[in-house]
């Protein structure tokens, strides 16, 4: 058998391996391992769903797609507004005028049309002419029920006009209610509603109240579309100052106020069919 004979300084070199092994196994039972250390990395982007939702009891808007900007929408609020899609919320107001079917160009000249009408309405009638106030607003109304019978987007709200003995006196009514609504807000706040504004996250006035004719013409909508929907407006009997015969033109006018803002731009949600 043969005998390996190891030098002195080998057994000190292996005995110092062994003892600096030993230490550290004892440290690692001690201590245990390292920590793992997680960086704050913020709160990051809100999710793309949470940040486009309206607050209950808040008016949302969306715009529709292939539309136009109409004049009397508030400027910032449809830059803001998220395009329509099929499972945007049935109870959001849809903006923009147009639709993928009309030459843009014919489009903007028949808002502009519209739009002529309504400062015609609102500067009243000229009795040498007999052109202005409701007479032309009438003339207005009549255009959009007829091509509106070719419009996706009108054609369903002409059906629901009801069949009316005279013809509504809407000048009169927009009159008293538009003068009425400045006194009875506070301020004198000319914004007949307001929406939710889902970038600024905030409510914002849904028209332009710098356009004088559309203060005018939506001064009484609120009430008159769909009552208690879109809850600032007042009540069309408070607007009415409780007037009867302006109380009788608001069930006359309502179909025609609701049919003209959709073709200006502004659609409410359709009803939902009763089911019996």
């Amino acid at each position: 058998m043969r005998v390996v004979q190891i030098d002195r300084r080998t057994v000190w070199a292996l005995s110092a391996l062994a003892a600096a092994s030993f230490v550290a196994a004892a440290m690692m039972g001690a201590t245990g391992c390292g920590a793992t250390t997680f960086h704050e990395e913020g709160p990051g982007q809100p999710d793309e769903k949470a940040y486009g939702q309206v607050p209950t009891g808040m008016v949302g808007v969306c715009r529709r797609p292939f539309s136009l900007e109409p004049e009397l929408i508030n400027h910032v609020l449809w830059d803001h507004a998220k395009e329509c899609k099929p499972d945007t919320p049935k109870e959001y107001l849809r903006i923009g005028y147009g639709n993928r079917n009309n030459k843009p160009a014919e489009a903007r000249d028949k808002h502009a049309r519209m739009m002529r009408a309504l400062r015609e309405g609102e500067e009243g009638e000229n009795p040498r002419t007999g052109t202005g106030g409701n007479p032309t607003l009438l003339t207005m109304l009549r255009t959009i029920r007829n091509e509106g019978l070719d419009d996706p987007w009108l054609k369903d709200r002409i059906s629901r006009e009801s069949a009316r003995p005279e013809a509504c006196d809407f000048s009169y009514l927009l009159d008293v209610m538009g003068d009425q609504s400045l006194l009875l807000r506070e301020g004198g706040d000319q914004c007949a509603v307001y929406a939710y504004d889902q970038e600024d996250r905030q409510e914002v006035c849904l028209f332009d109240t710098s356009v004088t004719e559309a203060v005018w013409f939506t001064s009484a909508w609120a009430c008159m579309t769909r009552t208690g929907t879109f809850g600032k407006g007042e009540s069309c009997h408070r607007l009415c100052a409780f007037d009867d015969y302006c109380a009788r033109q608001v069930s006359c006018a309502q179909p025609d106020i609701d049919l003209a803002l959709c073709a200006l731009g502004v659609c409410t949600p359709e009803p939902e069919v009763m089911q019996d």
